[in-house]
């Protein structure tokens, strides 16, 4: 039990209709055979089993239980049920007002798989969340292990049939084709506009001290060097500001592009001619009396990290299975922590019937 171990005589009775002998102490426990741990003991294992492996959990679970404690195969076995009954996607079908699907961010990563016990590859890991305001909290709208843009595309079609306003992305190919629509902005993280301009260079073979002068012009591309704080502050300025702005940047823009010729250049060009549109989305859309969009996956970014920490370094290999739980525990965690008190609660039967146990004498229990 959740306070140490208890001994305790089971008193049986005859069942003169069916012949059979019955326990009622044990039937009013409700205690499964071969379980010899009740699931209030195993909720702190669940817990740190999200932020650490299911061995150092287990050891720290074992000082916690005098005695025999739960193994970490049992931690691992039970964990896999308790994750089961979580589910950090909200359920908005009758729900009125804003959706957390008006803003997106989508990011992915790969995991490694196994298939008892053996390595079988490698799979994408991919999740897209949401806000009712462009700085909202995040809420989770789609987790998968495997599956295609395309194929999360049509599962939220199904789930939030409205595409959304605002669709911010670190610029990889296909999220913003699956999961846009006709009229949503799809703007790219500058932080990461910024940060693979060297990569875009590399791939066209140009180095360290050689990448400067590109690097140099680049950087005067106003438009690409705000922050989220700095883009606030431009929305409460007045049109002729943002225009004056949008216009220098396009010129920036046509210097760095007279400097990468095509055949040189192959790689950077094409990936400064993308941010023309989608890196300066947001000034347009402020131009447009809009409110100011995220311009950044930061936060979005926090969350793979704490993702790959779990799955990637502390777990090497996962199962379809065991993967999904462990993200939907993490998700949850880290989103939704509320609903994962919940299940907490479910599973200790905060919300079962009171058992009442009397004991009448060193023979005689009364269970109600």
């Amino acid at each position: 039990m959740p306070f140490g171990t208890v001994r305790m005589g089971l008193v049986k009775w005859l069942d003169r209709q069916t012949g059979k002998l019955v326990f009622p102490l044990k039937e009013a426990l409700d205690l499964p055979g071969r379980v010899r741990f009740c699931e209030e003991t195993l909720l702190p294992g669940f817990r740190l089993a999200v932020l650490q492996s299911f061995r150092v959990s287990q050891k720290t679970l074992a000082t916690q239980h005098p005695g025999s404690p739960p193994s970490h195969v049992t931690l691992h076995r039970r964990f896999q049920d308790f994750a089961g009954h979580l589910g950090p996607v909200p359920d908005l079908e009758h729900q009125r007002g804003s959706k957390p699907t008006a803003y997106q961010q989508a990011d992915g990563t790969q995991l490694k798989l196994q298939k008892q016990g053996h390595n079988v590859g490698k799979t994408d890991l991919r999740i897209v969340v949401g806000s009712r305001t462009p700085q909202g909290p995040l809420e989770v709208l789609d987790f998968s292990l495997g599956d295609s843009w395309e194929a999360i595309s049509k599962r939220l079609r199904k789930k939030f049939p409205t595409p959304p306003q605002v669709l911010v992305t670190d610029g990889e190919v296909g999220i913003a084709e699956a999961l846009g629509g006709p009229k949503t902005v799809h703007q790219r993280c500058l932080v990461h506009a910024r940060r693979q301009l060297k990569y875009a260079l590399y791939q066209d073979g140009v180095k360290g001290k050689a990448q400067e002068p590109i690097g140099k012009a680049f950087g005067e591309i106003e438009a690409l060097q705000a922050c989220q704080v700095e883009v606030n502050r431009l929305a409460k300025e007045d049109k002729s500001t943002l225009k004056k702005l949008l216009e220098a940047s396009e010129k920036a823009f046509e210097t760095v592009t007279k400097r990468l010729p095509e055949k040189k250049f192959p790689a950077t060009r094409q990936y400064v001619l993308g941010l023309v549109e989608t890196g300066m989305a947001y000034l347009r859309r402020l131009l447009e009396g809009e409110k100011a969009p995220l311009v950044s996956t930061n936060r979005t970014e926090s969350l793979m990290s704490r993702l790959a920490l779990r799955l990637k370094w502390i777990g090497r290999r996962w199962s379809i299975t065991g993967g999904l739980n462990m993200l939907a525990a993490v998700l949850t965690t880290a989103l939704h922590p509320e609903k994962y008190e919940q299940v907490e609660a479910l599973l200790r039967g905060e919300k079962g019937p009171v058992v009442g146990v009397v004991i009448t004498s060193l023979e005689t229990a009364w269970v109600t």
